[in-house]
């Protein structure tokens, strides 16, 4: 899918861009995008419940035409499409926030917030190698992108510091992707690199609970400049980390893992990240997405997904 994004820089300075994303990057943003938990085993069927319950509206003509699909139950029930354009939107701008501003790690807004939360508040929260910026990330099936002024100020609303707000908003999902993607920048923060470590160790940590041969196999292997472990999620062993009357023992649908044969990536120093978490010295792994096929896609964050060749 090539996503049109019109990007307005912190001089207000306006760009047409281009972003190509794959349906292995879309489902990477849209299970981890903005999730406030650590991703262990035992909640990787969130991940993979979500990519089946929405595959309707991800079908390959559609996908690899700009749009997304609508499946006709969609046009009798307005709160699935709904629903599903939200967390598109969501998937759609942290995946811009790591091309467009190469952020290193995003989380939802309650991870970092210090005090109750009362009234507006922004989706996410982004740390780059040199700014910390939230995010107010839309969705929306009509073809305009709403009242750019008022999501703004939801971008910009909160207590948490940060030196830019940015109004993500993503339209016309079933027609064209079209993607407005708005910031203004302000010098007087410090960076809150001790934040960024808390969230992250949790992360990370969490991650680090696939390499366990108990469930999985794992093997190295040597990726753009960097070693990675490639994890093997196959149901038939994992499935053990789960009671016998569990209801997420039998979801269904396991001949996705045979036909695909999905694979978490993660990288090769995971257990030094799960116990100090990264900072704004951490570089983000930059991946090629314009000249690698169309069966691995590694976020910024190091952590990826592959399918079968």
């Amino acid at each position: 899918m090539n996503i049109s994004v019109e990007y307005k820089d912190t001089t207000g300075a306006i760009f047409n861009q281009t972003h190509r994303l794959t349906r292995l990057a879309f489902a990477k943003h849209l299970a981890i995008a903005g999730q406030g938990y650590a991703p262990c085993p035992q909640k990787l069927f969130r991940t993979l419940g979500m990519f089946l319950h929405y595959s309707y509206y991800l079908q390959r003509q559609a996908f690899y035409n700009n749009h997304f699909s609508r499946p006709p139950r969609a046009l009798s029930d307005p709160t699935e499409q709904g629903q599903f354009s939200t967390l598109a939107g969501k998937a759609i701008a942290d995946f811009l926030s790591k091309r467009i501003n190469q952020s290193l790690h995003t989380t939802n807004y309650e991870a970092v917030a210090s005090k109750p939360l009362r009234g507006q508040r922004p989706d996410l929260v982004a740390f780059t190698q040199t700014s910390q910026f939230t995010l107010e990330a839309k969705g929306r099936h009509q073809t305009n992108p709403g009242n750019m002024t008022k999501h703004k100020a939801q971008a910009a609303s909160g207590n948490y510091p940060r030196n830019f707000s940015i109004a993500s908003v993503s339209y016309n999902l079933f027609g064209q992707v079209t993607c407005k993607y708005h910031d203004p920048f302000n010098d007087n923060i410090q960076y809150d690199n001790e934040m960024l470590q808390k969230i992250t160790k949790k992360y990370y940590a969490g991650l680090a609970q696939f390499l366990n041969r108990n469930y999985f196999d794992y093997q190295e292997f040597y990726f753009q400049g960097e070693e990675f472990y490639e994890v093997e999620l196959s149901y038939r062993k994992f499935e053990k980390l789960f009671i016998d009357n569990s209801p997420y023992r039998y979801i269904g649908h396991f001949e996705v893992f045979d036909f695909f044969r999905p694979k978490l990536i993660l990288p090769k120093n995971i257990n030094e990240y799960a116990e100090n978490g990264i900072t704004n010295t951490t570089r983000p792994f930059l991946f090629d997405i314009k000249n690698q096929d169309e069966n691995t896609y590694i976020d910024n964050d190091r952590v990826g997904l592959r399918i079968k060749q």
